[in-house]
């Protein structure tokens, strides 16, 4: 597929020091990209720019071949950006239905696509294997399953571009097994996912390419 993502000198400075240092990245639709490095990097600060939570520096962002500087978190959801963090962001006192039904229709679905007898609502917990804890407050899940929860919270907002910080993070063997077929499930569906991950051999496992940050700069070639 053609490319969807395009940073060109993205850099992010905090006081004196370069959290994102000249990035230049191209990622091309369809496809799993992992980007890995030691903590201190820069990986989530630059999904920070990405997504829209920071505003670079300096350099430019591209989506879909439209530059997206001076977008809003919401215009880039709307567009198609998505994305998940370190630590869990759900509604605890709302059901995991409701938690779902919150973000699509907030993504601008709207009820005529986003209803409680909606297949893709259904098939998304079904994958997610979340179908038997619809009506189960958020609060009451465990750790692993309120990561499921907060993944079928992004991909409800039926992103192009999902962004997961560190998805395998505290999931046990049975749940990374799980979790590394979903992930390849929605790329075959046809999203775009770049991860940042501490587990390398978890993402190598199923990434197209990975990338290798240090000290805010990318070490390995684009390719």
């Amino acid at each position: 597929m053609s490319e969807i993502l395009r940073v060109e000198g993205l850099s992010k400075e905090f006081g004196g020091l370069t959290a994102v240092d000249g990035v230049n990245l191209t990622v091309n639709g369809g496809k799993i990209v992992g980007l890995v490095g030691p903590n201190g990097a820069g990986k989530t600060t630059l999904f920070n720019l990405i997504s829209g939570f920071l505003a670079p520096s300096s350099g430019d962002m591209y989506f879909r071949g439209k530059r997206i500087n001076r977008w809003s978190v919401r215009r880039r959801v709307l567009a198609g950006i998505t994305r998940t963090f370190q630590k869990s962001r759900v509604f605890p006192g709302f059901s995991v239905r409701e938690n779902v039904l919150t973000a699509a229709h907030g993504s601008g679905g709207g009820g005529e696509f986003y209803d409680e007898k909606d297949d893709f609502l259904d098939w998304l917990l079904g994958t997610t294997k979340l179908a038997g804890y619809g009506d189960r407050h958020a609060r009451d899940l465990s750790f692993s399953y309120r990561r499921r929860l907060e993944l079928t919270i992004a991909v409800a907002t039926r992103p192009e571009l999902l962004l997961l910080d560190e998805p395998f993070g505290g999931t046990g063997v049975g749940d990374l097994s799980d979790l590394s077929r979903l992930l390849q499930l929605l790329r075959d569906e046809g999203m775009t996912l770049l991860l940042v991950e501490h587990n390398i051999s978890a993402v190598a496992g199923i990434a197209d390419r990975l990338i290798y940050m240090e000290k805010g700069r990318l070490r390995i070639p684009n390719g």
